[in-house]
């Protein structure tokens, strides 16, 4: 048993029993060296696409393109549809080629390279047997993610796999396959945490650096869907929305698509986060353990000697509720317990039932808990709120097709009882009694041939699934501060089936096209038709081999499932514990969103990508709050209809490989709604509050001696929109003496006219590890905003008879009116340790 991305020691070209054929002939001659050939599986004779060929100088080779301007150690090319691949203007000398290939046997070939001759190496690569084993249990065991790979591995190959995956799955040029490195490198907030890495990269914000949240190319956190193992996950976050809710120790493969997905992907209206669980690698037993400021964590996993079972399980837990109390216990004042905590566990069973039949199933636990009242923040409140899922699938039989069948269920659900009494003197914020619900049950079929390796070239499937949604809370909180004492209730349910299939073909030597479609029959929808269908394509050209990529693609999706607005009071910086989800029913709107894109990708140089992608996004059915100036009262629509327009461009370049590795990304992008307000029957075109047209991130990491890594994140961003609304006086809800009167919502402004202040942040991150023969430890130190800006970021109303300015948290409107914001996390250093076995 091997995992996915595993790949068997290399022979010597010499060897007498090869796992692969090489033939090698002198072409004729040419101006200048060069080496091309063709790989092939050695069973069938078929050309292989995407294998990685790198080309490496033995001892005397100049290895330098002509016209290239960089000197390199190695060349890496992936071999295109017809499996063939080429390195031109090579000088004369010994050089050597390295062929890999996802579920093959690597390859070695030692090649004397004459003057003025080209090489032909065609390379028969044979399917690894032991991974033939038991194809379907290995198949659900891969790690692209990278969790466990050394600091070695790391700086020889880098995101090489990764890339490589992405390119081979996936032709729209936006998507991402996320590693650990990546993580690492993003250099988040006190562990590695996947969701703010994903804030790094290109269309992809944030509200401000207190959310691990996204704002996916101009849309809210909600209309980007997380999807864990084939079952959607809601408000997927823990610690009122600072830290992400699923541990990055459980997850083997992370993929993130802003643009056009996989048919058999449902909802998501502006991106799509798409999280495997990881197996057990094994054979044998292997672990590690972390612990830093935030949380305590732990993985372990096992697999049998003969690789027929595997089970991984992954625990993390925050400790601030015992820090605090300890601190009591040893002389602390009185009120220093936090009686707040978090915990998520994690399981993954894999097992060979025999005869080519493979059963995987894996659970997620994630929960927050609050049993007390945080002093100045809230009112004592007892609750609890998290995800709970459980997935089965089973695949098989063997043969020419192989089905995977499917059973999960997942649910959100959030609890929440005032517990202080009616009268009190305590100034803070009370949260009302809530009850959350969000509850998909689903099952489903895939098809697919079982000889076209990770990607085939077609697969078709059907999923039916049904959505049920109760609330009972307080009136959606459409604006910060502001808090209506009405109350909602929500009752929702919608069933669907859905049928879905796609085919890849190749056009000519250098286009690959793929095309898919979505049927979904659904019940009675406010804006949608019973029978509604979702197209896809995606078009990627490589002229002249697979150094210069271009990428077309065109896709819908729907997305049933929204969240309006958040649920009772903010907790400090704008934080809270769940949204108001809204479920599409005969009164309540779907989101329909139409999205094409446009781009180009290069590798250049050693281990360097550049890339440029331009998208253009429809989306019709948005719930947005009632645009209409006027006073915020319980007498305005709880939502109105909107439509979403987002375009922008996206440049990047990136260094994947080496002992140091570094990304920059810009973003352009314009988001804009358009809603009818019901109030005065005027339709108002305006910004999205998810709008920043700037965004500059950058990042860089350097692995020195002795186990040393040494990184840098930085970001600088444009202010995000808000609408103004006056308050009573100019005090703050969570400072004692300001009533909930002082902080009533008296007017709302124009939609969304005004920006916030520009952002930046600089963050450093300093990393050792040890190896030893069994056992690695490794720490870290963060420093986070070590710029020592004080950003001003999340709007939270505004004051009149302000006398001056106090940034960066009151900022002069106009004469007598200020613009209040929370305070960005100014320098904060953070440290953890780990050790793994």
């Amino acid at each position: 048993m091997v995992p996915l991305l595993a790949v068997s020691a290399a022979a010597s070209a010499q060897a007498t029993d090869l796992p692969y054929q090489v033939g090698a002939t002198q072409v004729g001659a040419t101006q200048v060296p060069a080496i091309t050939g063709t790989v092939l599986a050695a069973a069938s004779g078929d050309p292989i696409p995407g294998a990685v060929v790198v080309l490496e100088a033995a001892r005397d080779a100049a290895l330098v393109q002509a016209g290239h301007p960089f000197l390199s150690r190695s060349l890496t090319v992936l071999t295109d549809e017809r499996g063939t691949y080429r390195f031109d203007g090579l000088g004369p000398g010994s050089y050597r080629l390295l062929v890999r290939r996802l579920g093959y046997r690597s390859a070695v070939v030692e090649v004397e390279l004459a003057r003025a001759t080209t090489f032909r190496v065609s390379v028969g690569l044979v399917v690894n047997p032991i991974r033939l084993e038991s194809v379907d249990v290995s198949s659900l065991t891969g790690d692209p993610f990278g969790r466990r790979r050394t600091l070695a591995d790391e700086t020889r190959r880098g995101r090489l796999d990764a890339e490589r995956l992405r390119s081979e799955q996936f032709l729209e040029g936006d998507a991402t396959v996320l590693t650990h490195a990546d993580v690492v490198e993003a250099v988040t907030l006190g562990e590695t945490d996947l969701f703010r890495a994903l804030q790094r990269l290109p269309g992809v914000t944030s509200r401000d650096d207190w959310t691990a949240g996204m704002w996916t190319r101009g849309a809210p956190w909600g209309q980007t869907r997380v999807y864990l193992d084939g079952l959607p996950l809601f408000n997927p976050v823990h610690a009122l929305g600072v830290v992400s809710g699923v541990s990055p120790d459980a997850i083997g493969a992370a993929t993130f698509h802003p643009g056009g997905r996989s048919a058999a992907i449902g909802e998501g209206a502006a991106g799509v986060v798409a999280l495997t669980t990881r197996g057990a690698a094994g054979p044998g037993m292997r672990g590690l353990a972390e612990l830093s400021v935030l949380s305590a964590r732990a993985a372990a996993e096992w697999r049998s000697a003969g690789g027929r079972t595997g089970v991984a399980l992954t625990a993390r837990r925050s400790h601030v509720d015992l820090a605090t109390r300890l601190a009591e216990a040893f002389g602390a004042n009185r009120g220093t317990y936090l009686p707040y905590a978090f915990h998520d566990l994690t399981g993954r069973l894999d097992a060979d039932l025999g005869r080519g039949w493979g059963l995987e199933a894996s659970s997620l636990w994630s929960q927050d808990g609050l049993r007390g009242g945080v002093p100045n923040l809230l009112r004592d409140t007892r609750g609890r709120w998290g995800n709970l899922l459980g997935r089965v699938s089973v695949v098989g039989p063997p043969g020419r097709h192989r089905a995977r069948l499917t059973a999960g269920l997942s649910r959100f659900e959030g609890r929440l009882q005032p517990t202080a009494p009616s009268v009190t003197t305590d100034d803070s914020p009370s949260h009302a009694t809530t009850r959350n619900t969000v509850l998909v049950g689903l099952l489903g079929v895939e098809i697919t041939p079982t000889d076209g390796g990770a990607q085939p070239r077609w697969a078709v499937g059907g999923e039916a699934t049904l959505q049920r949604l109760r609330y009972d809370g307080p009136y959606p909180r459409p604006y910060p501060v502001a808090v209506l004492t009405e109350s909602l209730r929500v009752r929702e349910a919608h069933g669907a089936l859905a049928l879905w299939g796609e085919h890849r073909w190749m056009v000519g030597r250098h286009a690959t096209v793929e095309a898919g479609l979505r049927a979904e029959f659904r019940g009675r929808l406010l804006n949608l038709s019973p029978i509604g269908l979702a197209p896809r394509l995606a078009v990627r050209v490589t002229p002249g081999g697979n150094r210069y990529t271009f990428s077309a693609a065109l896709a819908r999706s729907w997305q049933y499932t929204q969240a309006l607005a958040p649920a009772g009071p903010s907790i400090g910086p704008d934080l809270y514990v769940t949204d108001v989800w809204l479920l599409a029913g005969d009164t309540i709107p779907a989101i329909r969103a139409d999205i094409g894109t446009l781009g180009g990708e290069v590798w250049f140089g050693e281990g360097w990508i550049g890339s440029v992608h331009g998208y253009l996004r429809r989306s019709e059915g948005v719930a947005v709050p009632e645009p209409a100036p006027g006073p915020l009262t319980a007498q305005r629509p709880v939502f109105v209809e909107a439509v979403n327009w987002a375009r922008g461009v996206e440049v990047s370049v990136r260094r994947i490989v080496g002992s140091w590795t570094a990304s920059v990304a810009y973003s352009f992008s314009k988001s804009d709604l358009t809603s009818d307000a019901q109030t005065v029957g005027l339709r108002y075109l305006y910004p999205s509050p998810a709008d920043r047209r700037h965004a500059l991130d950058a990042t860089v990491m350097a692995r020195l001696a002795h186990g040393v890594r040494l990184g840098a994140a930085a970001t600088v961003a444009s202010g995000a929109p808000f609408s103004r609304f006056l308050l009573g006086a100019a005090c703050d809800s969570t400072q004692s003496g300001c009533s909930p009167a002082d902080t009533a919502a008296l007017f709302i402004e124009a939609p969304n006219a005004q920006r916030g202040p520009g952002y930046a942040s600089l963050d450093l991150l300093a990393d050792w590890s040890r190896e030893g023969r069994r056992v690695e430890i490794g720490a870290f130190v963060q420093l986070r905003n070590v710029l020592l800006r004080s950003n001003a970021v999340t709007y939270t109303g505004s004051v009149e008879h302000c006398a001056r300015a106090r940034r960066p948290e009151l900022v002069q409107a106009r004469p007598g009116v200020c613009d209040r914001f929370d305070r960005g996390i100014g320098l904060l250093p953070l440290v953890g340790v780990r050790v793994a076995f």
